[in-house]
């Protein structure tokens, strides 16, 4: 049982890390895309 509960604590906390990169990741480009818009680029 206590290797089931690690496995889902550190999946848990991998998928939370993607979530958050993904989210980072979505953050930048609509920032670009915004500057890109306002003709910083």
């Amino acid at each position: 049982m206590e290797d089931v509960t690690f496995g889902t604590r550190v999946l848990n906390g991998f998928l939370s890390v993607m979530v958050v990169v993904l989210v980072a990741i979505l953050l930048a480009v609509i920032v670009t895309l915004i500057l890109a818009g306002l003709g910083f680029f």
